[in-house]
Formats: structure tokens, C-alpha cells, sequence
């Protein structure tokens, strides 16, 4: 069994030892790239130049086998554990909303009614529920808060949760200005303020998605246009997609989807994080800054056409070249060498079911509906204990794998709700599409390290979490319709993403040993001699620090 987490005493000691061993970095760069597998490394390595993805690979540790360890493989919950170390059960974000029996409100991972948008209208947003701190975190502590802390992403729960909970300054994306809100300051910093007055946003209205690899190299991808490929507004299934939206004189709603679900969406942002380094004045102080950086757009893509699509392919490529000009930019302004880079993702994607059935046609894949799981539900429980009266259902709310039992309906049948749960659970084992659902007293005492069990156990937190947990069969889906790809399952086609630390103090190579996202917080504090982040289970990757 691999040991997940070290000994308190030894780690301190290798942070000593390893800080007194190298130059502290002047700037730290975590890089999330939402929804991208680790095998868009390999599968389109040959159309990838020297500057992106290849230079990190060539010149930074890579784990090609880190995987995260939880059920519910989706955006909250992976970018919550990459910098805390920790898993929803102890971090608190297992989904990325969950349902308050207390308010009888669906509550959203970083909403926050105490505290106002800045920027544009718009809900509260914070890192309050939140429980551990993050690397960040700790790494303001341990400098006195000299140490700057930014985060920055189109979705706010990415930059929120890779942020943490002491940050100096934490933007995201409404429309076509980044927002924060007044959890972080009381106004907009004058570069914030100058880079959405230039219209950057809104610069590629008109413009086109080309391809700019030549056609044979989407031989083994997708053909173009595909049915169960998603296709909205004038943007299409197939190439050159518009950026426009649904008019093509004047910006509308529809454009912002559009433009986000491209390779432009990938270049704004990372105009934004080069004036974050300007307007921060990040990686010119004595202590090192850190800087989170998550680009959304490849999950925009990945669900519209999918892991196999031709637009994924192109994605990937096209990402690759902003992200080699992103770290040239790094080099002449701060210098690679004083900078330590860090790239994953959140999760993965699972491959559209109807392409798979596309090329083998008796393949056992599907879309459960929430309509169905939700009817069986309630026949279910309806022939166990009988049906509610009126109007009334025995589930409350169903999301993200968590099955929310109505408590009045329990209460008035004077029924256990321990027993009730476990009756659920037990008779969606009898659907197809389930390969495993535990009602919560199970969970709560599952002991189990390694398996479903134990992954379900990481997405479990007691305060927030369903009545019953499940988990589908690989190859499935909760879905409605009949389009797009999906994620949220606990197999390596969600699961399985890219890790690579580079920078002083790191080996470079490839490593096969099992590795995971929790990894990073712990391997930053030992690099740099920070306490580690409080609730962290995942371990330092020692095999990759090197000692001079």
C-alpha cells in the first residue's frame, strides 16, 4: 500500500533541508488547465512545438502516472485539492454544490452572501466554505504577508479555491471584464480597471477558429460535424468555428460563449496573467509570490465535441503555443531560473458514449438521465415503505452523486432514516448503469484505503454531503441529452491528469511512481521550508527534489 502521507517531524525536517539547499524562487506559477487528460501529452505529443508542454516535459519532473484519489472527478473538488493537499472529506468542497437541509437551498462551492461582486452585478463569491488552508496560505504566514498571493481564471470557482483563503487578489470572468469581490479588496486595482477598459475580451468578436494543422493530421480523430457533437448559436460542429454568437453586427449573450469555447479564450487569459506579473510587481520583492493561473476554455471545448473531437486536438495544439510564449515571457521578465512552474489539471473527461458506439456499436456505454434515476428512485422506495402523500417525493435533490432524502417524508412515516438510505442504496445496485452506491452511515465508517470505497470516502464530507453516494460504470454518464462529453467518475478517463513541477530544486524526468494533485501543496512546503498546509493527506514527491 503507498504511503499517502509522511510523518509531520520528517517532513518539516526535508523542508529544512531542502530550502538550505536551493535559492528560493522569486515567483511560483501554478498552472490548472481545466479538463485536460494526461494523455493529450501523448496522443498529440508529435504536433506539439519546443516551447509549450515539450520544454516542461523535457525540462521539469513529470508523473505520468498521478491520478486524483476521490469519486466525483469535477471542477470544485479538483482545483480545492491541488493546493490545500486534501480531499473534499477534509477541504469541505467534495462537489461542486451541495444541498443545505438547514436552508433548503442548493448552496454553490464559493457562494457568499456576506460579501459584494466588484467589477460587474453578480452573487457573493469567497473562499468561505473553504475549511483547510492552501500552500498560499502558509507561504503568507511563513513570509510575514510579505509574499504576494494572486489567482486568476475565467470561472470563479477555480481562481477562488487556488487562491485560498488569505490571497491578495483573486479575479475571474463576468462577461467580458474579471471581477473580484470584497472578500479580497474594496475596489478593482488600477491594472485590473486599464486591462478590462481594453476590450481585450471583446477584441475577437468576428473573428474565425481556424485549424492550423494540416488534415492528415486528424486522421485518427473524429470525423468533423459529428451528430452527438454539440452545436450552439452560428458556432457549429464543424470547422472554421465563428466567434460571434448569434449576431453578427453587435456582441450579444452568445458571444461569450463562443469565445471562451476557443483558443482565444486561452490567449486573453494569459494576457491577463502577464499584467497580473506587471501590475503586482510579482517576482521583484525578497519573498517569493505565487501566482494561479486556470484556463477554462479546454473544458468548454471538451464537453461540447468531446476527448476525440478534431476541436480538442486543435485545442490542445493551439494551447501549447500560448502557453511556450507565457513561459518565454517568464524567462525574460523574471527569469526561468528563478521560477518554479507547476502544471495539472482538475480532471479529465470521459469519451462521448454515442462515439464509441459509433465505432463499435455493441460497446456498454450510455447516458443515465437524471428524470430516470430520479423515478427510480422513488418506485423504490415507494414499494419498500410506500408512497409519500400528495405531491410529495422521497428524494430530495439529486447532484453530483449525491441523493438528498426528503426528511419530512421519513419523519412522517416515522421511519429511520439510516434504514431508508440503505434501502436506496441497495436497490440502485440493481440499475445497469451503477457500479457502486453506499448509503452514509456506510461511508462514514468505511476503513477501506484503496478502491471505490475509499474514493467515495474522500468525497464524502458528513456536514454537506447526500444521504446516499453512487458511482456510475465506466463509459457512463448523468446526462439529459444526447450530446457532448462528460465528467465526474472516478476512472483514469476522469481521473488520470498531468503533473510537472520545474524549476530549482527539481529533477527532471519522467516517474512512474503513483503520484496525485495532493501532491503539490506538501512538495511546494518542502521545497521552500513552509509549514504544510493544515488537513494535507498527499505526500512529498521526493523523487523529484534534488540536493545540491
Amino acid at each position: 500500500m503507498p504511503v499517502r502521507r509522511f510523518v509531520a517531524p520528517l517532513l518539516l525536517t526535508l523542508g529544512v533541508l531542502f530550502n538550505s539547499l536551493i535559492a528560493a524562487p522569486k515567483l511560483i506559477v501554478v498552472i490548472s488547465i481545466d479538463q485536460f487528460r494526461y494523455d493529450y501529452l501523448t496522443r498529440f505529443g508529435d504536433y506539439y512545438g519546443s516551447g509549450g508542454f515539450h520544454y516542461l516535459l523535457q525540462n521539469g519532473a513529470s508523473f505520468s502516472n498521478a491520478t486524483y484519489k476521490h469519486a466525483f472527478n469535477i471542477t470544485a473538488p479538483g482545483h480545492a485539492v491541488i493546493l490545500t493537499g486534501a480531499y473534499g472529506d477534509r477541504n469541505g468542497i467534495a462537489t461542486n454544490s451541495w444541498y443545505d437541509p438547514r436552508t433548503n437551498q442548493k448552496v454553490y462551492c464559493v457562494s457568499d452572501s456576506t460579501v459584494s461582486i466588484i467589477g460587474a452585478k453578480g452573487a457573493g463569491r469567497s473562499p468561505a466554505n473553504l475549511i483547510v488552508p492552501t500552500f498560499g496560505d502558509e507561504l503568507r504566514l511563513h513570509t510575514g504577508f510579505k509574499s504576494k498571493v494572486i489567482s486568476i481564471s475565467q470561472k470563479d470557482r477555480a481562481a477562488i479555491l487556488l487562491g485560498g483563503k488569505m490571497a491578495n487578489g483573486v479575479f475571474w470572468l463576468i462577461d467580458s471584464s474579471f471581477v473580484t469581490s470584497t472578500c479580497y479588496m474594496t475596489s478593482l486595482p488600477s491594472w485590473v480597471e486599464k486591462f478590462n477598459a481594453s476590450g481585450v475580451v471583446n477584441s475577437y468578436f468576428g473573428k474565425t477558429w481556424e485549424t492550423v494543422l494540416p488534415d492528415n493530421a486528424h486522421a485518427t480523430m473524429d470525423i468533423d460535424d459529428a451528430s452527438y457533437e454539440v452545436s450552439f448559436s452560428t458556432f457549429g460542429r464543424s470547422f472554421p468555428h465563428p466567434i460571434r454568437g448569434d449576431s453578427e453586427t453587435h456582441l450579444t449573450q452568445s458571444y461569450y460563449r463562443a469565445v471562451l469555447t476557443s483558443p482565444f479564450g486561452v490567449d486573453f487569459l494569459a494576457q491577463f496573467a502577464k499584467a497580473a506579473i506587471e501590475g503586482e510587481h510579482l517576482g521583484e520583492s525578497p519573498s517569493p509570490d505565487l501566482l494561479c493561473v486556470s484556463f477554462s476554455s479546454i473544458d468548454y471545448v471538451g464537453h461540447d465535441f468531446g476527448p476525440h473531437s478534431r476541436e480538442i486536438l486543435e485545442m490542445a495544439v493551439q494551447t501549447d503555443r500560448i502557453l511556450g510564449d507565457f513561459l518565454r515571457y517568464l524567462d525574460a521578465r523574471i527569469g526561468l531560473k528563478n521560477t518554479l512552474v507547476v502544471l495539472t489539471s482538475d480532471h479529465g473527461v470521459t469519451p462521448i458514449p454515442e462515439y464509441i458506439r459509433s465505432r463499435h456499436p455493441t460497446a456498454d456505454v450510455g447516458r443515465l438521465s437524471h428524470a430516470r434515476l430520479h423515478e427510480c428512485c422513488n418506485a423504490a422506495l415507494a414499494h419498500s415503505f410506500g408512497a409519500p402523500t400528495g405531491k410529495q417525493s422521497w428524494i430530495k435533490q439529486l447532484m453530483d452523486g449525491n441523493i438528498y432524502l426528503d426528511p419530512d417524508v421519513i419523519r412522517a412515516k416515522n421511519l429511520d432514516p439510516d434504514k431508508v438510505a440503505t434501502a436506496l442504496a441497495d436497490s440502485l445496485m440493481n440499475l445497469h448503469e451503477i457500479a457502486l452506491a453506499l448509503p452514509r452511515q456506510t461511508i462514514l465508517s468505511c476503513s477501506s484505503t484503496s478502491g471505490l470505497e475509499a474514493k467515495m470516502k474522500r468525497s464524502f464530507h458528513p456536514k454537506r454531503s447526500g444521504d446516499v453516494l453512487f458511482v456510475l460504470k465506466p463509459f457512463f454518464y448523468i446526462d439529459d441529452g444526447s450530446e457532448g462529453a462528460e465528467h465526474g467518475n472516478p476512472y483514469e478517463h476522469d481521473a488520470h491528469v498531468p503533473l510537472i513541477l520545474m524549476g530549482e530544486g527539481i529533477r527532471a524526468g519522467t516517474y512512474a511512481t503513483e503520484a496525485s494533485p495532493a501532491d503539490i501543496g506538501p512538495t511546494l512546503s518542502a521545497l521552500l521550508g513552509v509549514e504544510f498546509p493544515a488537513g494535507c493527506e498527499g505526500r512529498v514527491l521526493v523523487e523529484a527534489l534534488l540536493l545540491r
